[in-house]
């Protein structure tokens, strides 16, 4: 195997923390190799051991632009690697038209619509883009504390509808990365007037398009789960839609009838993000793989998430996942996610299947008959 110094691409990699369009399909060892820029300390094969294993025995994706099976064949369980195709030197090509508004949603909650928020609008704006996330769960506001920026909420969309204040009072700018914006709703403990509807929600996104200072890339819109008035309000003003689930079969029964209501809609452009992947269920079969998930809902997949504990203590620090150095698998994902959101592309679900076990020509010497 080549080392990390002699593989140009992976020490650009490693220097820059640059980002990847796709996943590739490649052997636990030359994953951590080549993609992982750092490893905190911990030698490449603990990283693969406890961050890499849902890679064996269940599904990689890769983007649908002229990518193609290929590459040599490995010893162990991931039967087949292909050479790198990291894009770390370009920056992801924006389709359609500006600005974009997407809302993340799903039918059932806790499935991590507001994490999905939270880290694709940072990502977005780590790769340069105009972002304003709008929490839309005028009941439950969640999407400051995970990124931070709850001690910094003055104004809500409510005082800019009744001209208490102006737009701009109201979006909070990051300090991080000062292209990222965020415009809640309500304020917690406040009873929200039911004159607020899909006409409000439309005025501001309109508002956020004829701003002085330009117009944003993209508008992302977090849904409150179920599909009562709160979800008809979120997805009045979007013109695409992500649909966050687990693969769980409650989680799918609600996502089969949220895809319903978007097309119902006119919401055309619907991509499937699955959560909280497990391989080690999936392979002792008590958990349904990411294909099935697919057949099930029949729509174009734009990531899968691996189980991560690192997503807890991300949220309860205020501080998204994709920020976190070195990266993990779940925010490698995310960044991944990011790429293909922008250019409207999506991925496609393979499985890997684990070679049997090689029969030893001296089965005496082994203790095996």
């Amino acid at each position: 195997m080549k080392s990390l110094a002699s593989n140009p691409a992976s020490f650009a990699f490693q220097q820059q923390r640059s980002y990847s369009n796709g996943v590739e399909r490649r052997s636990r060892a030359a994953f951590a190799t080549s993609v992982l820029p750092a490893t905190g300390g911990k030698s490449r094969a603990q990283v693969s051991a406890q961050g890499l294993g849902f890679m064996n025995g269940s599904i990689v994706g890769e983007g649908l632009k002229g990518r193609e099976f290929g590459g040599r064949r490995c010893e162990r369980r991931c039967r087949i690697v292909p050479e790198a195709m990291l894009q770390w030197n370009r920056r992801p090509e924006l389709a359609g038209e500006v600005p974009r508004v997407v809302v993340i949603t799903s039918g059932k909650g806790g499935v991590g619509k507001t994490t999905t928020t939270a880290n694709l609008g940072m990502c977005l704006a780590r790769l340069n883009f105009k972002v304003v996330a709008i929490d839309a769960d005028v009941g439950l506001r969640n999407l400051d504390l995970l990124l931070g920026l709850e001690n910094r909420v003055n104004y809500t969309a409510m005082e800019v509808l009744n001209g208490e204040c102006r737009l701009d009072q109201a979006l909070i700018r990051d300090k991080r990365w000062t292209n990222f914006e965020l415009l809640c709703i309500n304020k917690p403990r406040y009873k929200m007037p039911l004159g607020f509807g899909g006409k409000a929600l439309t005025w501001l996104v309109d508002a956020l398009r004829k701003r002085p200072e330009g117009q944003p890339d993209f508008i992302l819109i977090d849904c409150p789960a179920g599909i009562d008035a709160g979800f008809i309000t979120a997805i009045t003003p979007a013109k695409e839609a992500i649909l966050v689930t687990t693969p769980d079969i409650t989680s799918l029964r609600d996502a089969d009838r949220v895809t319903g209501l978007l097309e119902c809609d006119g919401i055309r452009d619907i991509k499937m993000v699955v959560n909280r992947v497990r391989s080690d269920m999936i392979k002792g079969e008590d958990m349904m793989s990411v294909l099935d998930v697919q057949e099930m809902l029949g729509l174009p997949l734009l990531g899968v998430v691996p189980e991560d504990a690192e997503v807890i203590k991300s949220s309860n620090r205020g501080y998204p996942l994709v920020l976190k150095n070195p990266p993990t698998l779940a925010g490698l994902a995310l960044e991944q996610m990011a790429w293909r959101l922008v250019e409207k592309d999506s991925m496609k679900a393979i499985l890997i299947e684990e070679a049997p076990p090689k029969r030893s020509l001296f089965p005496f010497l082994s203790g095996k008959s």
